[in-house]
């Protein structure tokens, strides 16, 4: 049970490494696993390099901060911020070694420990899955359509006609109707005649 304790925080702490790592764009992360060397004071080296002072300062910074945030870590030692050529964390079994690249070719630590398992760690970059857009259910607003001279003279002559009518139709209105129906006349009166 112990052992699995200690596997799963080791794991742990390597993933808080390797994503500090990442962070800062480290390159060429290699975990170096050395419990099956006789004589190795320590379990597992993380080597990685950076291009610049700057820049190894800055992914050892985000170790120790991200460690300290996860994990509640410090370093047991660490070493090498003066100049920034090589630092060094150690974290009892697990030892980070933060290069600029031309120490780390002088060096070549790597090779130190040959019959090291070597292990490259690669960022995974996620597959972006490519999505078809469906065509919209909304209809949009579509641009006015343009008329034709054909079609603008057929307009303008049915509003003409219309305002024509409606005209009659008023003129009319205003005008007296005339009556089709026959005067009333008065009945003739039966004359009577004198004798």
């Amino acid at each position: 049970m112990a052992k699995s304790k200690l596997r799963n925080s080791t794991e742990l702490l390597f993933d808080t490494i390797f994503d500090a790592m990442h962070d800062k764009k480290a390159e060429n992360i290699l975990l170096l696993d050395l419990t099956k060397i006789k004589g190795a004071n320590f379990d597992y080296f993380v080597i990685a390099h950076g291009n610049s002072t700057t820049q190894v300062n800055a992914i050892a910074e985000e170790i120790r901060r991200k460690v300290k945030t996860v994990l509640h870590m410090n370093p047991a030692h660490a070493e090498g911020f003066t100049n920034a050529e090589w630092i060094l964390l150690d974290y009892l079994d697990v030892v980070v070694h933060i290069f600029q690249q031309e120490v780390r070719e002088h060096y070549q630590l790597e090779n130190l420990w040959a019959d090291a398992v070597i292990t490259p760690i690669i960022e995974e970059i996620p597959v972006k899955k490519m999505t078809v857009k469906k065509a919209s259910t909304v209809k949009k607003e579509s641009a006015p359509k343009k008329t034709t001279k054909k079609e603008t003279t057929s307009k303008v002559a049915k509003k003409e006609s219309v305002k024509k009518t409606t005209k009659n139709n008023e003129r009319k209105s205003s005008k007296p109707a005339k009556s089709t129906a026959k005067p009333a006349t008065k009945p003739k009166s039966k004359s009577t005649k004198k004798v």
